[in-house]
């Protein structure tokens, strides 16, 4: 069957209004966004855009469902994982994908974004890890993994610390890359300290 016109046109005005609400999500953030300025930027009259994502919330939510850069490593061996996510982390740095991380975590104070983003993490990373971590505590591992991996992207593009910014990339890749990879593939040695 093949598509009419119309279909096509629909097709291309919502990829417009997809690109535009990327781009001005993550340059002001959700709050500083509306709905107007997203359609003056994709060339469209705002109902366009209601009729499309019926709400700004559904909208953000959905321009951030192609942000995720690092999926495909997850696949790869889990003896490097730690040290191959921390690269394609610093490489990254900057780049769309992590700049839209960054607008969803900003926007986190939402219950549907932050729900969103929980979601994201759990199935993008928690998930296949637990499934392919053969060690004891497997779900355990692939939660701090997570919450690590999240931990170093919000350092380098939420909160910009400027002290990791001029650490030379190896370095990190080294420190962090290490402690990412004991999660997968090494002994939980040692035991917590005593309170006292």
């Amino acid at each position: 069957m093949t598509p009419t016109p119309g279909a096509d046109r629909s097709h291309d005005v919502k990829q417009a209004i997809l690109r535009s609400a990327r781009e001005l999500f993550t340059e002001r953030g959700f709050d500083s966004t509306g709905i107007r300025d997203i359609a003056a930027d994709a060339a469209v009259n705002p109902a366009i855009v209601i009729r499309h994502f019926e709400s700004k919330e559904r909208l953000f939510l959905t321009s951030v469902d192609a942000a995720e850069s690092l999926t495909h490593l997850l696949n790869g061996p889990l003896d490097r994982l730690g040290h191959e996510v921390v690269r394609v982390v610093m490489q990254e740095r900057g780049r769309p994908g992590q700049r839209i991380f960054a607008a969803t975590v900003r926007a986190s104070g939402r219950t549907d974004v932050r729900a969103h983003l929980a979601g994201i993490v759990a199935d993008i990373f928690v998930d296949p890890l637990k499934a392919r971590i053969t060690l004891p505590d497997a779900e355990v591992r692939a939660h701090l993994f997570a919450a690590q991996l999240v931990g170093i992207l919000c350092a380098l593009e939420v909160y910009d610390d400027r002290f990791l910014q001029t650490v030379e990339a190896d370095r990190v890749l080294a420190l962090y890359g290490a402690s990412l990879q004991r999660l997968l593939t090494g002994p939980a040695t040692g035991d917590a300290p005593a309170t006292a």
